[in-house]
């Protein structure tokens, strides 16, 4: 029985096809997986607790909402260092940023190479209460990486939501060891991040 997911995506696949945005052996392997999981009638995979049709639907939902966080991050972060009150302070946030821009451009590239289009978008809401908050000169270097701080107090617990995917992936060996690249990447960004919080807020 083929369900309203796996439909759904075998349309956009052809779609993707056609127009050309991917190649006749990726779409013919990708089709396979769809006829895959039409045979074994449920959802083998799930991202973010939900049951999702293929590894190819799981993975592209992880990728945009990926890309979608770290291109805002990106932002904010930029925001922030050209408001920088502390040298110790910019040096690492300088990383970061750029860390954050690269790894959007990556996972974008990535997602396109699949035959997805960048759809994920951070809330407007949520986009002026973070861009006002870190290109405040009137908050201190030290407020901002407590408030970032206390975002990631668990940070397995942070990236749990790419890692489950990357233990879950067994055909696209391509998209899992770049995640797992970047996943080093944002566990060094957050050590960072945290000590440096730790020396600009002694007392806490």
């Amino acid at each position: 029985m083929v369900t309203a997911t796996q439909d759904f995506e075998a349309r956009q696949l052809l779609k993707a096809y056609r127009k050309g945005l991917i190649s006749d052996e990726l779409f013919e392997a990708q089709m396979i997986e769809l006829r895959r999981g039409e045979q074994n009638g449920q959802a083998q995979y799930t991202y973010n607790g939900q049951p999702v049709g293929s590894e190819r639907e799981m993975i592209m939902q992880l990728l945009d909402e990926f890309r979608c966080r770290e291109n805002f991050a990106a932002e904010y972060l930029n925001r922030w260092i050209d408001v920088s009150d502390q040298e110790c302070a910019r040096g690492g946030l300088r990383v970061v940023q750029q860390r954050e821009a690269y790894h959007a451009r990556v996972l974008e590239d990535r997602l396109r190479e699949l035959g997805g289009i960048p759809q994920c978008s951070v809330s407007a809401e949520r986009r002026e209460q973070d861009l006002a908050f870190y290109a405040s000169r009137e908050k201190t270097d030290a407020e901002k990486l407590l408030a970032v701080a206390s975002r990631i107090t668990d940070p397995a617990q942070t990236l749990k939501y790419i890692t489950s995917v990357i233990d879950q992936i067994q055909e696209d060996q391509q998209s899992k060891e770049l995640l797992r690249s970047l996943v080093q990447d944002e566990v060094s960004s957050i050590t960072w991040l945290k000590e440096a919080c730790a020396l600009l807020n002694p007392a806490r």
